[in-house]
């Protein structure tokens, strides 16, 4: 349990400096070859398969959304959980991201990540979205969001 939550917290504070430098190699270490990734719910989902697809989607959704964003603010929603399955750890944490983008009110986008490690790496990542909260923030990208696009693929 220890190690899967220093994984996580590890891959964290890495995933927040290659936000602001732009240097994925960092994050290598932390998947597997054969990682996958899923999102569910809302608009953006989809699935992706491989390490390197998994950082090319993160850096678009984060290119078309929050590097065009003057402000962007995560705060922990829900302490991380970490489970035992049968063959691996599963963490999950509830989160919400607050956006400022130009002069139009903030957004906040709700949701929860579940990581699944293995062998002390991330094996698969899954974003949930509520499809209900979800019709908030899209009713505001409709009215605010020119130019923002979030989605992974």
């Amino acid at each position: 349990m220890e190690k899967t939550m220093k994984v996580f917290m590890d891959y964290a504070a890495a995933f927040e400096q290659t936000f602001i430098d732009d240097d994925w190699s960092r994050l290598a270490p932390f998947f597997s070859e054969d990682a996958t990734y899923e999102v569910r719910g809302g608009p953006m989902a989809c699935n992706i398969s491989g390490r390197d697809a998994i950082f090319a989607g993160l850096r678009k959704s984060i290119d078309g959304m929050d590097r065009r964003c003057s402000d962007r603010r995560i705060e922990l929603t829900e302490s991380p959980n970490v489970i035992d399955t049968d063959t691996d750890q599963e963490l999950s944490i509830g989160w919400k991201v607050t956006y400022q983008y130009g002069d139009a009110p903030k957004m906040v986008l709700p949701g929860r990540s579940v990581f699944t490690v293995a062998d002390g790496v991330i094996v698969a990542m899954r974003d949930e979205y509520d499809d209900a909260e979800m019709e908030e923030v899209g009713a505001w990208m409709l009215k605010h969001g020119a130019g923002l696009d979030g989605s992974y693929v």
